[in-house]
């Protein structure tokens, strides 16, 4: 190919720049919310560099062309990271201001004759990589964001929360409460609790949905008594439908504080996407090898399809989000890391009229400090 094609993409490149420029700031909401001229940010540079790679026709040696993709990969991320730095846009905008580009350049391009398949094909491959290189970089900056938010939210909602269950306690210890007082702060200590245990969800779904250690302390606990007061404090709230099938105490090596909080999640939501004021069965049940723990509720069938995506992170089946019950989508996404972190396993039966049960199998272990994680599926 000659260097004509090269010439007639220089020559047009300010048409290009702003026909794409007014059709971004028509067709993509946040395209004029940025605080200065940054429109255009390195789409210039993007087209100098599709420039070059036109009047070469990727005839380079081995070198140049590692260099070229490495430049390549630098001017889309470049663009991800000024779209990232603009708080209103999302990932679908930014990538369909390169669909827009895309066609502009045809549009403008082929004003002077068609072009052929060669050169179609390099703008193709071009915009292509422009494009997933952005989109990743856009991507990677914002869970760099949504992580530190998280962790700065936190870690300053733990000092109040502690301060508020000390005076709770404190009250609860007085002499002379009356019954009707008791029971009231009996409950917001139990909502005290389970927002603690909310927090240290929302830090520990994101360390396992990122593949991190979720460090859990191995010790001797009776998982019997565990569950117990599991269900006390739910009765506090939630009234007289828990039922417990566990004849003996069930002593083991587990990370009980994760095994709690597991079971809080899946008794929780067992609460809250069952049938009303149905009972809510729980039951352990010893084995060769470890423990079988089991969370039943009535309800509507989860359908086979829907299970795998409840463990993800901000992931929720869609019978439960069509049933419009609140929540962040993190609970079984710490259920599964907790299981993980034991070498267990997780399953769910789920049939209609039957009910819904999460089955936990936990193996005995040895005693660890911490348990390494696989990455979640996405």
């Amino acid at each position: 190919m000659s260097g004509i094609d090269s010439n007639r993409l220089k020559n047009k490149k300010e048409d290009i720049l702003c026909l794409w420029e007014e059709r971004c700031l028509k067709e993509v909401p946040s395209a004029g919310t940025g605080a200065t001229l940054a429109l255009r940010d390195s789409v210039p540079t993007y087209l100098d560099h599709l420039s070059e790679a036109l009047s070469t026709n990727r005839r380079m040696d081995f070198k140049t062309v590692v260099a070229h993709n490495g430049e390549a990969t630098r001017i889309g991320k470049m663009h991800g990271t000024d779209r990232a730095s603009n708080r209103s846009y999302i990932l679908t905008e930014v990538i369909f201001e390169y669909s827009i580009l895309r066609q502009v350049i045809f549009q403008i391009l082929e004003k002077d004759g068609p072009l052929n398949e060669t050169q179609r094909n390099i703008i193709y491959d071009s915009l292509e990589q422009a494009v997933n290189d952005a989109a990743v970089e856009f991507s990677e900056i914002h869970a760099d964001i949504q992580q530190k938010f998280i962790n700065t939210l936190t870690h300053d909602l733990k000092t109040p929360i502690a301060a508020a269950k000390m005076s709770a306690e404190l009250i609860l210890r007085r002499v002379g409460a009356v019954d009707s007082n008791v029971i009231s702060i009996k409950r917001i200590i139990v909502g005290i609790n389970r927002l603690e245990s909310m927090i240290h969800n929302l830090l520990d779904a994101s360390r396992v949905r990122a593949g991190e250690r979720l460090t859990l302390q191995f010790i001797q606990c009776d998982l019997d008594a565990v569950v117990r007061e599991i269900i006390d404090e739910m009765s506090v709230v939630h009234g007289d439908r828990f039922r417990l099938d566990s004849k003996v105490p069930i002593e083991g090596n587990w990370g009980c504080d994760g095994l709690r909080r597991a079971l809080e999640n899946l008794i929780g939501n067992a609460v809250k996407y069952g049938t009303s004021d149905t009972i809510i069965e729980v039951s352990l049940k010893p084995k060769e090898t470890g423990i079988e723990i089991g969370v039943h509720n009535q309800g509507s069938l989860i359908p086979e399809k829907e299970i795998p995506l409840l463990f993800r992170q901000f992931r929720r089946g869609k019978s439960v989000e069509d049933a419009k019950q609140p929540g962040w989508g993190l609970g079984l996404t710490l259920v599964k890391g907790v299981v993980d972190a034991h070498k267990g396993k997780i399953r769910v039966e789920s049939a209609e009229g039957k009910g819904t049960t999460f089955i936990l199998e936990i193996p005995f272990a040895e005693t660890v400090a911490t348990a390494s994680v696989e990455p979640l599926a996405t």
